[in-house]
């Protein structure tokens, strides 16, 4: 852990975006496509108000929004 909780949350979504992806069965439904990217969801919705200026700075303000980030 780098004591940085916006780096690795980013880097906790990033990861597990990129492990479905590449372990993304040939069978995998829609339905595990939204589970998978409602974990990512999850892994962002973690970050305290006092760190979400940042990382609206990091994501854009459209995304942040999209979130439910005033």
């Amino acid at each position: 852990m780098t004591g940085d909780v916006v780096a690795e949350l980013l880097a906790e979504a990033l990861r597990d975006l990129v492990r479905f992806v590449d372990e993304r069965p040939d069978d995998a439904t829609a339905d595990d496509d939204v589970r998978a990217l409602e974990s990512v969801a999850h892994v962002l919705h973690q970050v305290t108000p006092e760190d979400r200026p940042r990382m609206r700075a990091l994501l854009g303000s459209e995304f942040a929004a999209s979130l439910g980030w005033t």
